[in-house]
């Protein structure tokens, strides 16, 4: 585990509340409710960032998963999840490919 170190922030009032009614419902103190915040949402936002590359076609299933550190099978269920269609390209294409595998099977 890395050292600890001492920050300091400033938040509006109503932020604050929000944090300590955070840390009380789950008998923590006020510093470790906002590192626990913190990580949740910076892993949010990661995956929200690597949700957009894949729909926007910029990385593949593969790439998707090395990047939140899952196998594909748990990165396919998390797209399934997340409503994004795993499949990419148009659906002629993954047809015509569907049709030459299924045709190299049956010849051999």
């Amino acid at each position: 585990m890395s050292r600890a170190v001492r920050i300091n922030a400033t938040m509006d009032e109503e932020l604050l509340r929000r944090v300590d009614a955070f840390a009380a419902a789950r008998y923590e103190d006020r510093s470790t409710a906002v590192r626990q915040l913190v990580d949740f949402a910076l892993r949010e936002l990661h995956k929200r960032d690597a949700l957009d590359a894949y729909r926007g076609g910029r990385v593949t299933l593969r790439e998707f998963a090395r990047t939140l550190g899952l196998d594909l099978w748990s990165a396919h269920d998390l797209l399934r999840s997340e409503g994004v269609a795993v499949a990419q390209g148009e659906r002629s294409e993954t047809r015509a490919a569907m049709e030459a595998a299924l045709s190299s099977t049956t010849r051999t």
